[in-house]
């Protein structure tokens, strides 16, 4: 297979219908940290980005907590969302969720189970109003296979499924769509991939994977990059890898004899965090790693059917976001453009528009 750098927008001479296309847009991990707890509306923290999700067929993004209603809400290390938090999150434009990662299981088994029913009150809730929205990566029972969504839309029959290779406790991870990240075990599973690509039907198949690969670190080891192409080569068309919160690159593969096309994301980053509580506004170079989980990417990729079967990557388009702390130390998300850059300035903030301009360079 030859690699093509994601940067590239391709450009195709066949002439495919509109009506064919389909608009996803990938976000990466959503966080609940005490600090992003802090505003009265949860609302207010997506309302500066709500025309990016909206504008997408389907937008994808990784829950990294239990949503138990039943306990307290709680921050790192173990975790609880509150499902008013997680409602916003949808309200926002988010539809299609990965709910298991290294922090699925931080409130055991009950955790679990009351996550899958606050997601099924969800999902029954968005349903009345004539929205549908997806949710997969637990089990209710450790006998249960492999939780993965079929989801139809436009036309498209997408198959959506996630998985984790990390766990920070191993309780109940029999519930958690788990796999070990040693060779044998990867094998194992593309092996897997590929018998379930020929028996579920689909036009598009979506790997959401939480990596085992250490945090804050945008490097992605040669290991690492063998395994996501033997996802590839076993069926997969996208493969959406998350946990480093960190922006890491994106790449379209290209197999240069039949044609076709996948697109593998190492990382997208924090869509919304607490973690970086004080930016260094005034540092020259704030390439931190603290500094790093502010920011996040909202990827949008736009799709067609090849008229040879599979699908082609007809346009890319990266949005970067950023979280910016209100004077009243609100946590709330911004594009992070010059349009932003240009408000801070004018509002009397020159500190965090000179630190949003350096952000902007550091991630492009």
């Amino acid at each position: 297979m030859r690699k093509l750098l994601v940067f590239v927008i391709f450009l195709f001479p066949t002439i495919i219908s509109a009506d064919s296309d389909i608009t996803l847009l990938f976000g990466g991990d959503i966080m609940a940290h005490d600090q992003n707890y802090n505003i009265k509306d949860f609302d207010d923290i997506w309302k500066d980005v709500n025309p990016i999700l909206q504008g997408a067929d389907l937008a994808f993004a990784n829950i990294e907590a239990p949503v138990d209603s039943t306990r307290p809400v709680s921050s790192f290390p173990k975790f609880n969302m509150s499902v008013d938090y997680l409602d916003a999150v949808v309200d926002a434009g988010f539809s299609v969720f990965s709910m298991c990662n290294n922090h699925s299981n931080d409130q055991g088994l009950e955790g679990i189970q009351e996550t899958i029913r606050s997601c099924d009150e969800l999902t029954l809730k968005y349903a009345k109003s004539g929205r549908s929205i997806y949710f997969a990566g637990l089990k209710q029972s450790p006998s249960d296979g492999f939780s993965y969504a079929v989801i139809e839309k436009n036309g498209w029959k997408i198959l959506f499924f996630p998985v984790t290779e990390s766990l920070n406790q191993f309780d109940a991870f029999k519930n958690i769509n788990y796999i070990s990240a040693d060779a044998q075990n990867r094998q194992r599973f593309a092996s897997y991939l590929k018998k379930l690509r020929g028996t579920v039907s689909c036009d598009l198949f979506i790997l959401s994977l939480h990596t085992n690969e250490p945090e804050y670190v945008r490097e992605v080891s040669d290991a690492q990059k063998k395994f996501y192409e033997d996802l590839v080569v076993s069926g997969v068309d996208i493969v959406w890898a998350n946990h480093a919160h960190v922006i890491k690159d994106r790449e379209i593969i290209v197999d240069k004899e039949t044609g076709r096309q996948a697109l593998i994301m190492y990382s997208n980053g924090n869509t919304v965090s607490g973690q970086r509580t004080s930016p260094n506004l005034t540092m020259e170079y704030p390439d931190t790693k603290r500094d790093n989980t502010g920011d996040g990417l909202l990827y949008e990729v736009v799709l067609s059917r090849a008229p040879s079967g599979g699908i082609r990557i007809t346009d890319t388009k990266p949005h970067y976001i950023t979280t910016y702390i209100t004077p009243k130390r609100e946590f709330v998300l911004k594009p992070m453009n010059e349009e932003f850059i240009r408000w801070l300035k004018e509002t009397g903030q020159p500190k965090w528009a000179g630190y949003i301009e350096k952000r902007l360079n550091i991630v492009k």
